[in-house]
């Protein structure tokens, strides 16, 4: 890595973690600063903030620190988006080969929508979009599905900070916004007429984890001079088919409730 980019306290603090998590066992702070070479108040003033965060637990009895319940957490998340790739996959094959666009698989993180995923067309003609690129959710078929579930509260502070206009067709008035999420939550798929860039046209459909939430979106990106409205309201079906399938292997009932 470049030195001028080098961070050493943030170096500092992985090399712990990683030696923590190395064995099984507690480590004192005069231990870990032997291990690593580093001062004693330095391990001191790194542990104890992760103590107080919950990265680290110190034992009452021996005064030991061990890895804390807060690494649990971060890696279920981790890990229920490496589950949410294996078990989408399939369905995104299946999409991709019966609309031969390239298909995205996003989830948000913070204020951006990352791109999870993607399975490019065959196209020579293509949208490519680096895996792991984070982009402004509003603007976007994708985004819009999930900000659709995201609350009032979260929408009116992204809104706030982050509405801009990408091109002359970007929705940022919050009212109509509002409508737009709406719609989106009564029918289950987004259109993108060219919100985000123009020339480029989205059809997504959002992913529901085991207990509704909306987690993710799915969906197909294609230029609009060979993805026509026709071929997108067409396109809309077959999505939302895949999402519902991809909600349903994550756990999610997606049938209908019965009729009373």
């Amino acid at each position: 890595m470049d030195k001028k980019y080098a961070a050493p306290a943030v170096s500092r603090l992985l090399n712990i973690i990683e030696l923590m998590s190395s064995e099984d066992r507690g480590f004192s702070i005069n231990e870990i600063a032997r291990a690593l070479g580093y001062p004693v108040n330095t391990v001191y003033r790194i542990c104890m903030e992760m103590q107080e965060r919950g990265y680290l637990e110190k034992d009452a009895e021996n005064g030991l620190y061990y890895i804390g319940g807060r690494f649990f957490t971060i890696g279920q998340v981790a890990g229920s988006r490496i589950e949410l790739r294996t078990r989408a996959l399939p369905y995104l094959q299946r999409l991709r080969d019966a609309l031969n666009e390239t298909i995205h698989l996003t989830v948000l993180r913070g204020n951006r929508m990352v791109l999870l995923d993607q399975l490019e067309t065959k196209e020579p003609i293509r949208i490519y979009v680096e895996t792991g690129s984070l982009l402004y959710p509003h603007a976007s078929a994708f985004g819009k599905c999930l900000l659709a579930y995201c609350g009032d509260a979260y929408l009116a502070g992204y809104l706030k900070e982050n509405a801009l206009r990408l091109t002359e067709r970007t929705i940022i008035d919050p009212r109509k916004l509002a409508d737009e999420l709406e719609g989106i939550r009564g029918r289950g798929w987004a259109f993108d007429h060219e919100e985000y860039m123009s020339g480029v046209v989205c059809v997504g459909a959002p992913v529901h984890s085991l207990k509704g939430r909306g987690v993710a979106a799915v969906g197909v990106v294609a230029p609009s001079f060979r993805f026509t409205r026709e071929k997108m309201a067409e396109a809309a079906a077959l999505v939302k088919e895949a999402a519902d399938e991809i909600s349903s292997a994550m756990g999610y009932d997606c049938a209908p409730p019965a009729k009373l």
